[in-house]
């Protein structure tokens, strides 16, 4: 069994408990275009080309088995990553790493003093984690019994067939709540989002630790009146998760030219800190706890 990984980082202290190591998982199917992990929408492993660092030496077309054709070096590119062995600047970095679940178990388990001295422990992110569920389930066991805390970062949309495993194998769930509405997935994600809801419902229902984060995407959720929406489903449930509120950022501005991918919110404004405080406001109002 292997999986595909596209960035394993270390000494994180955003996502969960502790220091903590953060592993990607490549791949997510969902289409939201604010995403700001360019290099986790595919599945495939991909070529990332720093032009900053450049010297073109022609070292990697030498090396390249095909003929690059006038459209450019990416028509037709397999990422076998000849070019990334070759490149003597470092311009290119082959994203997309294949792991069997004992390498990436004993790579993070490298952290270990880490994870004891300070509570933390392992979070699968991605991507989507549940996107390769057999890897995700496959790693977690192994570092479950090494007694490493583990958390998930997920949008919800899987199969409920996997919620028990998830809360037999996993200490945490970090749970991105993209919307209630589902016009407004479909349209901007590329799917309703019915299984994402009733999976969080099911969570909300039981004691399984959660925290439920918001990210405040401009023209999706961030109006009133989606804040509202939001607020009166997780009020629905048997408990009230704390939300953590995270303004959108446009990071991925960065990253679009290494992969040759527009980013559709290039020209957005990140979240001003006048609308997260007002989108706190109105959840506070609605009885929700918010980080």
């Amino acid at each position: 069994m292997r999986g595909r990984i596209f960035d394993i980082s270390r000494a994180c202290v955003d996502d969960g408990p502790g220091l903590r190591t953060t592993v990607f998982f490549k791949g997510c199917n969902l289409t939201c275009p604010w995403c700001h992990n360019l290099e986790g929408k595919s599945f495939a492993p991909e070529i990332a080309w720093d032009r900053t660092q450049c010297i073109n030496c022609g070292k990697c077309e030498e090396t390249c088995e095909r003929t690059w054709s006038e459209s450019g070096w990416r028509h037709g590119c397999t990422a076998c990553g000849r070019c990334v062995e070759t490149c003597p600047s470092g311009a290119r970095r082959l994203v997309g790493k294949e792991w069997t679940p004992d390498e990436l178990a004993a790579e993070v388990m490298t952290d270990i003093d880490f994870y004891q001295g300070t509570g933390g422990g392992v979070t699968f992110s991605g991507g989507e984690p549940l996107a390769q569920p057999d890897f995700l389930f496959a790693c977690a066991e192994r570092l479950k019994e090494a007694g490493v805390h583990l958390a998930i970062e997920t949008s919800g949309y899987w199969p409920s067939k996997y919620l028990e495993k998830i809360q037999k194998t996993f200490d945490l769930i970090l749970f991105d709540l993209k919307h209630v509405d589902l016009n407004k997935c479909k349209q901007f994600l590329g799917t309703a989002s019915n299984a994402a809801l009733s999976n969080l419902k099911t969570i909300l229902d039981s004691r399984f630790p959660i925290e439920v984060r918001i990210t405040l995407i401009p023209g999706f959720n961030d109006s009133d009146a989606d804040l509202k929406s939001l607020a009166a489903f997780l009020n629905n449930g048997t408990r009230k998760p704390e939300i953590l509120l995270q303004p959108f950022h446009r990071l991925a501005v960065s990253k679009q030219n290494l992969f040759d991918i527009p980013y559709p919110y290039a020209d957005q404004q990140p979240t001003s800190q006048e609308r997260v405080d007002r989108a706190r406001e109105i959840l506070r109002n609605s009885g929700m706890s918010t980080i």
